[in-house]
C-alpha cells in the first residue's frame, strides 16, 4: 500500500489526468441515468384474463376460473393463486416469490394454459397473459376540451393526436378516455323482421360478408397487367341501406333500410369524464421499460406544443409523474448540498487551515462524481431512494478523508516534510480507514438478501451507499494525499488563529474539560453508572417498541386526492354522473381557493354504477397550509349526510409503496356458501364499527345484481332444430348488440367505425320483449317464450377465489392511529363479536400483511448486518471479546432512533427501520477508535484498563466529534425537510440521527468504562502494536514519532 501512496502523491499530473477522466465518465454516466420517482420494481405478479361470452359469474367460475387456477398452480414459486369471475369476464391473478424468474414463469404459464385449453368452453377467447410492472402506471395524463362536440373531439384525439403522442421516444402506449366514439347503428325494428322470417344475426353474417374488398388474379390487354379486385366495402350510411339480406317470394330483394334505422351515432359504452365541469377527453400515457422518465416527458409537452389544434381546442396535463420525480430530486439535492455546507463547517470549525479544509470540501464533490459513474455501471436509476443513500452518505464520505488529512497533519507537526508526511501519515491509516469503510458498508449487505418490495425498493439505496463508501474510500487514498503534500502546512493564518483560540477556549476546551470529569467518574464508579445507565436504555427500547406505532409505507402527501364512488347495483350512467357533479361541487365548496383542479369520471356498461373523482390541490409553495389528508377528513364530513347506500372511498394517496389496489385492511371470509359468508361479512363489518382509527369499513365488491335468466328446455329446443348457442347469440345481438362489422368513409379522418347491430330502443325495454322476441328454427319463428322460461334473480356480480377456496373480502381503512394498534383492536373486536361456523375462516390481508412481511424481511437483515459487522470486528482486533464491547454503542444507537422518533410522532416504518438497520454500521466506528487506542496504550505504556481508558477518552474526543457532528449535520437538512417524497427519506434520516447522536454522547463514556473494567480483569494478549488496527489517525504511533525519521 505505501509504494501505491507513494506513487499517487510523486505523479501529481498522472493524478489530475486521472481525475479529468473521472469528471467526464461522471458526467456521461449522470446524463445517461434513467430518472424515475422510485426504483423500477419487476412485480412478481402475473394475470391471466379469459373473455366467455354470454356466461354469468357462477358459470365463468366453474368452467373457466377454476380450470385455469388447477393448471396453473404446479407452477414453480407461486406463492398465492386467486381469481376474479364476473359477467363473461375470467381473471386469475398469480403472485410469484420475490425474486423469481418471471420471463421463466410466463412461458411456463402458457404452457400450463396450452394444456388445458381444450377443457375450455368453446365459447371462451384464448387466454391471455400479462406481466405486472412499475412501468404500467402512466407517467402522464392529458386532458383536451373545448367543444360541447364529443364525437368531433374524440376522432381529432383518436386519429390524430395519440398517433402523434405515441411517436415520442420512449412511449409505450397511449390509451384514450371519455367523449363519444362514433358507431353506426343499425336497430332492427322486431315487427318487420317478424313479418318477413328473419333472424337478427342473419342481418349480423350478412353485413361482414357484404362489406369487403377482394384482390383475385390478374389478366391482361395488350402489354399492361391488371390485377383484378371486387370493391364492396361500405363508405356510407346509404351503402349499410342497401344491403340485400333476403328476397320476396317474388324474388324482389329486402334490402336493410327496410327492416332497421340505420345512422350515425355513438358509443353508450364510454365513460363520462369532465374537468372543471367541462366535458373532455383525456390521453393516458405509460412509458416503455426503462425509459427515462423526465426525457419521456419533456418529449411529450414538445410535441403537444407542435399541435395544430382546431380554433377553441385546448388542453392541459393533469398529471406528470416528472414533476413528481423533478421535485423529489430537487428536494434531496437541497439537502444533499446543505449537509456538505454543514459538514464542511463543522470542519473549519475544529480545523481552522483553509488549505486542508478545501481538500477535504474537494473530496465530496470527486466522491459524488465517482459514484454517479459506479451507478451507472450497476444499473441503478437517479430515484428517490438512490439519492436518499447518496445524501446519507454525504456526511460518511469526509470521514476517511478527515482521518487521512489529520494523521498528515500529525506528521507534519512532527517535523515530517512534505512528501513523507503524505505517504507515511497516508498509508499507516489505510488499512484502518479500509476495515472502517468496511464495517459501514458490511450492514448494507444483508438487503441483498431481503426479498419482497422492501428488498426491490431499497436496493438501489444500498448499492449508492456502498459505492459512495467506496467512492470516498479511493479518494481518501488517491486525490487527499496527493493534495495533502502540496497544500498541508503547519503555518496558520493569523487572522483564523485568533479564531482557533476563541473557539478551543469558550468551547472545545470546555467540553473536553467536562467530558474527563464524567469519564473519570464512571471509570472510578463503575457499577454506579453502568448498571442504571444500561438498564435505562434497555427500558427505553422496550417501551419505544411497544409504545411507538408500526406501519409498512407510510403515506406520502401528494397533493391530491381520490374519491371511488360506487352506487347501488342497477344505477344508470346518468344517474351516476349526476351524483358526481353534485358531489364535485361539495369538493370545491370544502377546499375552496386550495383547489387547483377537479376531474370526474362516470363508468359505463357494467360499471354504470360507478365513478371517481381526483382533485388537485394548490402546492405549499403557492400558499397550502393544509395537508392533502386534513382536506380528505373535511370532505368525509361533508359527505357525512349522503345516502348510506352510496359509498364513497377518499385516498389521499395515489401512489404509495403498497399494493395500490388495497384499501389498507383487507379481510377476507374463506367459505364455499356465498350467501352465509355475506351474512358473516355484515356481522364483522357490525363488530367493527366502534373500533378507534378505523373507517370505510365495506364489503368490497359490490351486492348481488338483479338479472333475468333464460332458461331454455333443451327437449324442445332440440325438436325444433335449436342449441343452446343460437338461441343466446340471438338473444345477445337483440339486446345487447353485436358488431358485425367495421367501416371507413370516404373523405373522412375517422377510421373502423364499428358497425353495431340490435333491436331498436321500443322493441328491447322489458321482460315481455324478451318472451316474445323472435328465434328462427328450420320450421318458421318460434318466440323465446315457446323454448324457456325467463325468470328474475339476484345473482353474484363477483365471485372471488384465492387459494382455492371462495372468499368474501371487507376493506377498510385506518386513521390517526398506527396500523399496528388498529389491527390489534380489529381481531380483539371480532374475535369477541363474530362467531365462525364450521367451514368458514378469516384471514387478514392488505397493507397489514405487508407490513408483517417487510419487518420479518428487516428482522433478517438486522441480524445478519450484526452477526457481520461483529465478524470485521473480531477480525479487525483478533479478540472476540472487544466487538462485544464495542457493539454495546449499537442499543444506545437504537435507543436514541426511538426516542427521536417518538418526539417528531414519526412511526415505526419499513424506511425508519432500514434506518436503524445502516445505524449498526456507523455507531460502532466511535468505539472501534476508542478501544483500538486504548489496546495501543495498554501494549505500549503498559498500563491497565483505567488509564488506559482515561488517556484514550480525551485523546479521541476530537476525532470523534468532527466525524460524528458531519455525519449528523450532514442529516439535518434530510431529517427536516418537507419537500416531495419527504415521507420516504425523512424517517430514515431521523432514525440515523437519533441513533447516532445518542450512541456518540453514551459511547464516549460507556464503552471505555466497560473495556476498562474488562481489561482490568482480564489483561491484554502481549501483540506487537503493528498488528493493532488503527482506526482514526494511526496513533500508537507517538513514541515513534519523538524520534525524527525513526
Amino acid at each position: 500500500m505505501r509504494s501505491f501512496i507513494e506513487l499517487i502523491v510523486k505523479r501529481p499530473v498522472a493524478v489530475f489526468m486521472g481525475i479529468i477522466a473521472v469528471v467526464i465518465l461522471g458526467a456521461v454516466s449522470l446524463s445517461r441515468l434513467p430518472v424515475d420517482f422510485l426504483p423500477d420494481m419487476e412485480l412478481p405478479f402475473i394475470s391471466i384474463r379469459t373473455t366467455y361470452d354470454n356466461a354469468g359469474p357462477e358459470e365463468v367460475e366453474k368452467s373457466v376460473s377454476k380450470i385455469i387456477e388447477g393448471a396453473v398452480s404446479s407452477v414453480n414459486n407461486i406463492k398465492e393463486v386467486s381469481s376474479t369471475s364476473e359477467e363473461e369476464d375470467s381473471r386469475v391473478f398469480i403472485e410469484f416469490n420475490w425474486g423469481s424468474d418471471l420471463a421463466s414463469a410466463t412461458a411456463d404459464i402458457r404452457e400450463a394454459i396450452d394444456r388445458i385449453r381444450k377443457s375450455l368452453p368453446d365459447d371462451a377467447e384464448s387466454p391471455a397473459v400479462y406481466k405486472f410492472s412499475t412501468d404500467n402506471i402512466p407517467v402522464m395524463e392529458i386532458s383536451f376540451y373545448g367543444t360541447d362536440n364529443l364525437a368531433a373531439l374524440y376522432n381529432l384525439v383518436d386519429n390524430q393526436i395519440l398517433t402523434s403522442i405515441e411517436q415520442v421516444g420512449g412511449v409505450a402506449m397511449a390509451e384514450i378516455r371519455g367523449g363519444l366514439k362514433t358507431q353506426i347503428k343499425v336497430d332492427v325494428d322486431m315487427n318487420r323482421l317478424q313479418a318477413y322470417g328473419l333472424d337478427i344475426n342473419t342481418i349480423v353474417s350478412t353485413l361482414a360478408t357484404e362489406n369487403q374488398n377482394i384482390s383475385g388474379g390478374e389478366t391482361y390487354e395488350g402489354v399492361y397487367k391488371y390485377t383484378l379486385r371486387t370493391t364492396g366495402e361500405f363508405k356510407t350510411v346509404d351503402d349499410i341501406g342497401n344491403v340485400v339480406v333476403a328476397l320476396k317470394t317474388n324474388s324482389t330483394p329486402i334490402r336493410l333500410r327496410e327492416l332497421a334505422t340505420i345512422y350515425e351515432g355513438y358509443d353508450e359504452d364510454g365513460d363520462v369524464i369532465k374537468v372543471n365541469g367541462t366535458p373532455a377527453v383525456n390521453v393516458s400515457i405509460n412509458k416503455e421499460s426503462g425509459a427515462n422518465t423526465v426525457a419521456v416527458s419533456d418529449g411529450i409537452k414538445k410535441r403537444l406544443a407542435t399541435l395544430n389544434l382546431p380554433e377553441g381546442i385546448k388542453y392541459e396535463v393533469l398529471f406528470n409523474s416528472a414533476d413528481n420525480v423533478n421535485n423529489a430530486i430537487k428536494g434531496v439535492l437541497d439537502t444533499a448540498w446543505q449537509g456538505g455546507l454543514f459538514a464542511v463547517i463543522i470542519l473549519m470549525l475544529y480545523l481552522w487551515n483553509v488549505r486542508t479544509v478545501l481538500i477535504i470540501a474537494i473530496s465530496i464533490p470527486m466522491s459524488i462524481i465517482v459514484t454517479f459513474t459506479l451507478m451507472y455501471f450497476f444499473g441503478t436509476t437517479l430515484n428517490i431512494i438512490s439519492l436518499s443513500g447518496l445524501v446519507l452518505g454525504i456526511g460518511m464520505m469526509v470521514d476517511n478523508s478527515i482521518v487521512v488529512l489529520e494523521n498528515i497533519f500529525f506528521y507534519r507537526n512532527n517535523g515530517y516534510g512534505k512528501y513523507s508526511s503524505a505517504i507515511d501519515g497516508t498509508s499507516t491509516v489505510a488499512l484502518a480507514i479500509s476495515a472502517s469503510t468496511l464495517t459501514t458498508i458490511a450492514v448494507f449487505l444483508p438487503f441483498l438478501f431481503v426479498e419482497g418490495q422492501t428488498g426491490q425498493m431499497f436496493r438501489d439505496l444500498c448499492i449508492t451507499v456502498t459505492v459512495s463508501m467506496i467512492a470516498s474510500l479511493a479518494v481518501a487514498l488517491t486525490i487527499v494525499p496527493m493534495l495533502g503534500a502540496r497544500l498541508v502546512t503547519t503555518k496558520k493564518s493569523k487572522f483564523l488563529s485568533k479564531f482557533e483560540d476563541f473557539f478551543d477556549k469558550h468551547f472545545h476546551s470546555k467540553v473536553n474539560y467536562v467530558y474527563e470529569k464524567i469519564l473519570t467518574y464512571s471509570v472510578h464508579h463503575k457499577n454506579r453508572v453502568l448498571i442504571p445507565v444500561i438498564t435505562i436504555v434497555f427500558t427505553v427500547i422496550i417501551v419505544g417498541l411497544i409504545f411507538i406505532g408500526k406501519e409498512g409505507f407510510p403515506e406520502s402527501d401528494e397533493g391530491q386526492f381520490r374519491a371511488s364512488i360506487t352506487m347501488p347495483i342497477g344505477t344508470r350512467k346518468e344517474q351516476t354522473g349526476t351524483f358526481i357533479d353534485r358531489m364535485r361541487k361539495d369538493v370545491e365548496e370544502v377546499v375552496g381557493k386550495d383547489l387547483s383542479r377537479i376531474q370526474t369520471r362516470a363508468r359505463s356498461g357494467s360499471d354504470a354504477n360507478k365513478g371517481e373523482i381526483r382533485a388537485k390541490l394548490i402546492d405549499k409553495s403557492d400558499g397550502r397550509t393544509m395537508e392533502t389528508a386534513e382536506y380528505v377528513e373535511l370532505v368525509r364530513k361533508k359527505l357525512a349526510s349522503y345516502p348510506a347506500t352510496i359509498n364513497v372511498d377518499l385516498v389521499s394517496s395515489m401512489r404509495g409503496g403498497g399494493n395500490s389496489d388495497s384499501s389498507g385492511i383487507d379481510i377476507d371470509i374463506v367459505g364455499e356458501d356465498l350467501t352465509r359468508a355475506r351474512e358473516l361479512a355484515n356481522n364483522v363489518i357490525a363488530a367493527l364499527q366502534d373500533v378507534p382509527g378505523l373507517r370505510d369499513v365495506r364489503l368490497k365488491k359490490s351486492d348481488a345484481s338483479p338479472e333475468l335468466n333464460v332458461t331454455v328446455n333443451r327437449d324442445l329446443a332440440s325438436k325444433m332444430g335449436l342449441n343452446i348457442n343460437t338461441v343466446a347469440n340471438s338473444i345477445k345481438t337483440s339486446f345487447g348488440g353485436t358488431t358485425a362489422t367495421r367501416m371507413t368513409p370516404d373523405n373522412s379522418d375517422v377510421t373502423d367505425i364499428d358497425v353495431i347491430v340490435r333491436l331498436n330502443e321500443r322493441d328491447r325495454i322489458n321482460i315481455d320483449d324478451v318472451n316474445r322476441m323472435l328465434i328462427p328454427t328450420p320450421a318458421g319463428m318460434v318466440p323465446v317464450s315457446a323454448i324457456a322460461n325467463v325468470d328474475k334473480s339476484f345473482a353474484p356480480s363477483e365471485i372471488e377465489r384465492k387459494n382455492d377456496s371462495r372468499i368474501t373480502s371487507i376493506t377498510a381503512s385506518g386513521y390517526g392511529r398506527p396500523m399496528n394498534q388498529i389491527m390489534t383492536d380489529v381481531q380483539a373486536a371480532i374475535n369477541e363479536k363474530v362467531f365462525l361456523p364450521s367451514g368458514f375462516s378469516i384471514v387478514y390481508s392488505g397493507d397489514y400483511e405487508d407490513m408483517n412481511e417487510a419487518f420479518g424481511q428487516l428482522i433478517q437483515a438486522l441480524f445478519l448486518a450484526l452477526v457481520l459487522v461483529y465478524a470485521i470486528m473480531a477480525s479487525q482486533f483478533e479478540s472476540y471479546i472487544a466487538p462485544f464491547v464495542i457493539a454495546l454503542a449499537i442499543p444506545f444507537g437504537f435507543a436514541g432512533s426511538l426516542t427521536l422518533l417518538f418526539v417528531t410522532g414519526q412511526t415505526l416504518s419499513v424506511y425508519s427501520g432500514i434506518g436503524v438497520i445502516v445505524l449498526i454500521g456507523i455507531v460502532v466506528n466511535n468505539g472501534i477508535v476508542l478501544i483500538d487506542y486504548m489496546n495501543q496504550l495498554m501494549h505500549e505504556k503498559k498500563i491497565n484498563g483505567d488509564k488506559a481508558a482515561l488517556i484514550a477518552g480525551p485523546r479521541r474526543l476530537r476525532p470523534v466529534l468532527m466525524t460524528s457532528l458531519t455525519t449528523i449535520l450532514g442529516l439535518l437538512p434530510m431529517a427536516l425537510s418537507s419537500g416531495e417524497g419527504n415521507e420516504m427519506y425523512q424517517p430514515l434520516s431521523l432514525a440515523v440521527l437519533g441513533g447516532l447522536t445518542v450512541s456518540t454522547m453514551f459511547t464516549l463514556v460507556i464503552v471505555p468504562t466497560v473495556y476498562a473494567a474488562i481489561r482490568n480483569r482480564i489483561p491484554l494478549k502481549d501483540y506487537d502494536a503493528k498488528d493493532l488496527a488503527s482506526v482514526e489517525t494511526g496513533t500508537g504511533i507517538d513514541d515513534a514519532l519523538s524520534t525524527p525519521g525513526k
